[in-house]
């Protein structure tokens, strides 16, 4: 009969295991990246094979009561939210975000990254995330390198669509004016471009310096035939000066315009200078790649955000902030979204935490109810051993 009470108590303890898994699942649900757990439960029996029946049969032996067999995590994927920052990333298929922790390696499914204080790109835990290098190393993601976008001297400039040929007279002129360049030094002037028709398909451009009443810095000859620039005279170069900055060489190309009597829309199609520009926004791409624009209108590209992949999932063991550790067993690799069996990235979202509601309410319910037989077990248990004391003692 005492062991009644002992099994009882088992059921006792069990039960409130599981209740403690499913409050903390509960607690989690709107933790990002979390994996909630379900109890396991297991029967004891007694060792040795019970007692003989009358008939010299082995009697089936008794219940010891139960077991609780560890916490089985659920990686099923979480629920899609979408944040509209576009830092945040949710992995579309397989692989965790790798992220350090005191120094050591940790793994997780959530993806709400920031920036930080030092530039540092950290999760909502202030993890360091972590970027794969081309020779395989892991290192913290910064910005240090991609703060700004240097200055470029300008060498080409590219015109484009069309310049209108001799059908009036007397001829009409054409004029591009505020073309940018870009100094030595950084600096951003304009240039202004004046054509003059001389007849036979051929036009003198003289450029002058964008400011008022700017002086005069060269002069060239475009030619075309049958509507299209000659290739020995379809470009031509000049010198540009300004107080303080060295002269530099500037080509003015014309091979992608024509020369037809319709109206006149010859413009600047590109210029391969640009000002110093300074970075503002980041974001990350679906391939994992740092991207960022500088005020110049330049976009720069940095590190490669690494993920992760196990051969189980009982090589990981949970750890707070809806992270994983490896096991000292566990196998790891390493590699980049979209390659190979790697997920891809969605920007804007996260993963939130995988708790059914209406899963862990059945499952309280259950655990309630067995908390509650295992305690009448032990009341009745209790009762029965009074009687017996009772019984006794009248005798």
């Amino acid at each position: 009969m005492f062991d009644t009470l002992y099994i009882g108590t088992s059921g006792l303890l069990g039960n409130a295991k599981g209740l403690k898994i499913v409050s903390n699942n509960l607690a989690n649900v709107n933790t990002p990246g979390f994996k909630g757990a379900q109890l396991r439960f297991g029967a004891l029996f007694e060792q040795g094979g019970g007692v003989t029946a009358g008939h010299g049969e082995p009697q089936a032996a008794a219940g010891q009561g139960v077991t609780t067999l560890g916490a089985q995590l659920n990686f099923r994927p979480g629920s899609d939210q979408s944040t509209g920052n576009a830092l945040d990333q949710s992995i579309n298929g397989n692989g965790m975000f790798v992220v350090r922790r005191d120094g050591e390696l940790r793994y997780t499914r959530a993806g709400d990254f920031s920036f930080n204080g030092k530039e540092v790109l950290v999760n909502g835990n202030g993890d360091h995330v972590q970027a794969l290098s081309a020779g395989g190393e892991l290192t913290d993601i910064t910005l240090d390198a991609l703060g700004s976008n240097p200055a470029k001297v300008t060498t080409t400039v590219s015109f484009n669509n069309n310049l209108t040929s001799n059908v009036a007279v007397p001829p009409v002129d054409a004029t591009v004016n505020g073309v940018p360049i870009v100094d030595l030094v950084g600096g951003s002037h304009t240039v202004n471009l004046s054509f003059k028709d001389i007849g036979g398909g051929a036009y003198t451009v003289t450029v002058t310096d964008g400011v008022t009443g700017g002086a005069t810095l060269g002069t060239g000859t475009l030619r075309y035939s049958g509507g299209q620039p000659s290739v020995s005279n379809n470009a031509f170069t000049f010198q540009y000066s300004t107080a303080g900055v060295p002269p530099f060489t500037v080509k003015l190309d014309f091979s992608k315009t024509s020369n037809n009597p319709a109206t006149t829309n010859l413009q600047m199609g590109s210029a391969d200078g640009r000002v110093a520009g300074v970075r503002t926004a980041q974001t990350i791409g679906s391939d994992g790649f740092i991207n960022v624009t500088y005020s110049n209108g330049e976009k720069g590209k940095g590190q490669r955000l690494a993920l992760a992949q196990f051969v189980t999932e009982d090589d990981l063991v949970q750890d707070n902030g809806a992270a994983f550790s490896k096991t000292k067993t566990g196998a790891v690799s390493y590699g980049y979204a979209g390659t190979d069996a790697y997920g891809s990235l969605v920007s804007g979202h996260r993963e939130g935490s995988n708790v059914d509601l209406a899963e862990e309410f059945s499952n309280l319910i259950v655990m309630q109810r067995g908390y509650q037989a295992a305690s009448h077990v032990i009341s009745t248990t209790n009762d029965m051993i009074q009687e017996l004391f009772d019984m006794k003692g009248h005798r």
